[in-house]
């Protein structure tokens, strides 16, 4: 009886997620993103139309969201902190407003090589890097790969370990099977685990990360491509782990203390790995730690920048 329960509970599940899929369809191009989004501020890495927002004046600051989330992650963050600062928001190649090619790989090569064009062509030198979830990984793998040309590091959050994907995630990436699950449905039960209270989480939250879904036909295609190719494991154990007692650049980690998806084990290891960190940690909250506490987390970075 429970084994009908759980398999008739499962048929649904996948009914429900089979909602807002269907055929891989392509994504919008950089032409149609522009006169879609007229408002909107684009900058061209390697072909690939990237979305940005800037603001304030002073040292630059490089803001990278994470999985499932864009630019719109930082929205509570940003206000405070552009005093003698100037902030770049950025929406990852494959996410919110930026282009979603089927062509190019998603590979934290990819990612890392597209932030260093990204700071070359706007003249960006000695930037703070912050990065939240997958964007603490590209933070992290850039500043070790370009010794000297990053001022400051925040990693929020970020899974800079070999472990495995969350089992949500990695049914996603199962062929075939993922397909069926990047539905409204089960998009919005990744994000609502990420929250401790449901309420920072509720349903206009959930409508404006699930905009970029809806405006893009090619944006679900493109998260699946996302999470199939982009496969740090390599780097993080060849590369990452083994260079982070190297790394000579302050560093705050900025972690959850009930993190369903990135433990909070992780943050205390990497600070025994790393010799310049600053460790904090935001009580009771979830992975989200923007959403549930924004004054307390932007407090903590502005803190660190102006030491």
């Amino acid at each position: 009886m429970q084994l009908a329960r759980g398999v008739g509970g499962l048929v649904l599940a996948m009914m429900l997620c089979l909602v807002g899929c269907g055929s891989a369809r392509p994504s919008l191009t950089a032409a149609e993103l522009a006169k879609k989004y007229p408002d909107k501020k684009y900058v061209q890495l390697d072909g690939v139309a990237i979305h940005y927002e800037q603001g304030g004046l002073g040292r630059p600051m490089i803001l990278l969201h994470g999985l499932l989330t864009y630019s719109n992650l930082w929205r509570n963050i940003v206000p405070g902190l552009t005093y003698g600062t100037t902030i770049y928001n950025l929406d990852l190649m494959g996410f919110g407003f930026s282009e979603k090619p089927q062509t190019v790989p998603y590979s934290l090569d990819t990612y890392v090589t597209q932030l260093g064009k990204f700071l070359d062509d706007f003249h960006l030198e000695n930037p703070i890097l912050v990065g939240h979830d997958i964007g603490g990984v590209i933070a992290t793998a850039y500043a070790l790969r370009n010794p000297g040309k990053v001022r400051k590091l925040v990693l929020i959050n970020a899974p800079l370990s070999s472990a495995t994907w969350p089992w949500a995630v990695r049914l996603l990436r199962v062929p075939l099977l993922g397909d069926l699950f990047t539905g409204d449905w089960f998009l919005k039960r990744l994000l609502h685990g990420g929250v401790l209270n449901p309420a920072k989480m509720a349903e206009p939250v959930l409508k404006e990360y699930l905009k970029p879904y809806h405006d893009d036909p090619g944006a679900r295609t493109a998260l699946l491509k996302f999470l199939r190719e982009f496969n740090p494991r390599s780097a993080l154990q060849d590369e990452i782990q083994p260079n982070l007692t190297k790394l000579q650049v302050p560093t705050l980690l900025l972690w959850s203390d009930q993190n369903p998806y990135v433990p909070l084990d992780i943050a205390r290891k990497l600070n025994k790995d790393m010799p310049q960190s600053d460790y904090k940690v935001v009580l009771r909250t979830g992975h989200f730690m923007e959403e549930e506490r924004p004054e307390e987390v932007r407090a903590v970075i502005q803190e660190f920048i102006q030491k």
